[in-house]
């Protein structure tokens, strides 16, 4: 059961992007990191999971997000939208640079508690993904993989698309399928996520 804990989400405001770890704000709030593919939906996704139209950035052209977006979701979670990786036209250089960044925050000092790996429904899991996937389990990072754009697929595809993508993973955790078009999963995000952030220990009170 989540109902020991109340977020609400509306209640996001964004916080200030950083090119460096080092500027991070100093904060006691546990944070959740958002990482995916620069095609995958992730400033759609982030804006249906705040509940707040237009609070992210969304752009037809890929690869928009190129330093770390900090987010306060009320007073009880920092979340951390990570650069998209994959992004084709960036430079070789600026994709070390952007990878280096994402690297030094996961293993940081302000690491966070999970990890939302998302992954394009219609695609499933490309070697990007992947990598991440594999390089989060050997350092023994928490994340749950959530699919986009669920709504792009009828019932049984979609069905026969998670299965395929679970065995793609491992077999370990089945993706969590979501649309920010229509909304679908959204809320059983939102509560995997308080679920989380009760296993972490949020001490705070049901509002």
């Amino acid at each position: 059961m989540t109902d020991a804990i109340t977020i609400h989400w509306p209640q996001t405001r964004f916080a200030q992007s950083v090119a460096d770890v080092r500027a991070f704000p100093a904060t006691d709030l546990p944070s959740l990191a958002v990482a995916g593919h620069s095609n995958v939906g992730k400033s759609s996704l982030l804006n249906a999971l705040f509940g707040r139209k237009g609070l992210v950035k969304t752009s037809k052209s890929p690869g928009c997000t190129r330093l770390l977006n900090l987010f306060d979701v009320d007073g009880r979670l920092r979340v951390v939208d990570l650069p998209g990786y994959g992004f084709a036209r960036a430079a070789k250089s600026e994709k070390a640079r952007w990878a280096q960044l994402i690297e030094d925050y996961l293993l940081g000092e302000q690491a966070p508690m999970l990890v939302l790996v998302l992954l394009d429904i219609r695609h499933g899991p490309k070697d990007s993904d992947l990598e991440l996937i594999d390089w989060l389990n050997a350092h023994g990072m928490r994340w749950l993989p959530v699919a986009t754009k669920a709504d792009k697929l009828s019932g049984n595809a979609r069905v026969k698309r998670l299965r395929e993508m679970t065995e793609a993973m491992g077999g370990m955790l089945e993706p969590l399928p979501t649309s920010a078009h229509d909304g679908r999963g959204i809320e059983r995000l939102r509560d995997a996520i308080a679920q989380e952030l009760l296993s972490v220990g949020d001490g705070g009170e049901t509002r």
